[in-house]
Parts: C-alpha cells; sequence; structure tokens
C-alpha cells in the first residue's frame, strides 16, 4: 500500500506504519522499513524491533492488545491491513488482531491485496481502488529499499508495477491500489 500511504501524506494525513515482528536479519529489515517509511513520509513503529521473532510468537491476546494500545494512542480514522484470505499465517494473525480492535471504537477497516516476494493467486475481491499514478515511482523506490526481500535473492519486483497497473485499469486510471472494504462509513 505504498503507493496510498503516498498520497495520503502528500495529502496532509497523519499515517502511521506499524511493523509487529521482523522474524530474520532485523538489523538490515528495521533499517529497510525506516527508509521505505523516510520516503512515503510516514512515521513507523516498531511492536517488536529488539528481537528477531514471529508474529506467531505472541500469544493471540498480546497481539490484540498491542493493537488495541495502538488504536487507543493514535485513534485512527482508519485502518489498513493484511486481509482474511492471506496465505501468510502472520499476516492473517495481524488481520485478526486488527479487527478485534474495531471493539474499541470505529474505524473504517480496509485490506490490501497479499503482498509476497513472487506473484500469487488468492481470492481477493476489492470493492474500492486509490489511483496511485503519482505517486507510483515512490511506491516502487520505497519496495526497492527493502533489498535483503528482492535484490539480494535474485527476485525481481515488476509484479508490483504489473499488479497497480491491473488495479488501475479496473478504475480508469494508469496505476492504483485495491482495497477490500471490511467496515466503512460513508459520511
Amino acid at each position: 500500500m505504498g503507493g496510498t500511504i503516498a498520497r495520503l501524506v502528500k495529502q496532509g494525513t497523519k499515517v502511521v506504519m506499524v511493523v509487529v515482528c521482523v522474524p530474520h536479519n532485523i538489523g538490515s529489515r528495521v533499517e529497510e522499513a525506516k527508509k521505505a517509511a523516510r520516503l512515503l513520509g510516514a512515521e513507523i513503529v516498531f511492536l517488536h524491533a529488539d528481537k528477531e521473532m514471529r508474529v506467531e510468537d505472541l500469544k493471540t491476546y498480546e497481539l490484540v492488545q498491542e493493537i488495541d494500545n495502538l488504536v487507543r494512542k493514535h485513534d485512527p480514522a482508519a485502518v489498513i491491513s493484511h486481509g482474511p484470505t492471506n496465505f501468510h499465517k502472520d499476516h492473517v494473525l495481524t488481520y485478526n488482531a486488527c479487527l478485534a480492535a474495531q471493539r474499541l471504537h470505529f474505524f473504517d477497516f480496509l485490506t490490501y491485496y497479499p503482498t509476497s516476494c513472487h506473484p500469487i493467486q488468492v481470492p481477493f475481491h476489492p470493492q474500492a481502488y486509490v489511483d496511485i499514478t503519482d505517486v507510483m515511482d515512490k511506491k516502487m523506490e520505497a519496495i526497492h529499499s527493502h533489498s535483503t526481500m528482492f535484490a539480494c535473492r535474485g527476485l525481481t519486483t515488476d509484479h508490483y508495477r504489473d499488479t497497480a497497473r491491473h488495479w488501475g485499469r479496473m478504475a480508469g486510471v494508469e496505476y492504483a491500489e485495491a482495497v477490500e472494504v471490511q467496515r466503512l462509513r460513508l459520511a
């Protein structure tokens, strides 16, 4: 959702990106995430930047409590998270914790197309699109800052631009990001 983040920041919205856990190579991964956040203009919060761990290492109630604390602190108008059909178990656990946080107060809740180092096929039925045409290069620059995920493993990132072009065709723009609406209040 780097394009959406960059667009929101450009429009003057405060955006807080949250990294729940870093499973390996913590020093490099934290610096890469910080660099990406700077490029997009967002604040970044690491829940566990002090040790390598998986989301699965947390008890469910601990993860929910940590997301609850963030919701209380930042009082978000919207939360954009992984979706329920993601094939990474840690992403689904994060989605469920965000879903549970809705009991605290209302916020729009949107989920994005599952991220992966390779193109994937999972159930995803977007109802809304964000035009990211003018920030597409910034999105790609932020993705490229994650070199431990791509470059050093011989992986390309072309599929991110291709996916944004696909969603753009659906929305009638050059590039877009798509979201599934889990909960939305129209004003």
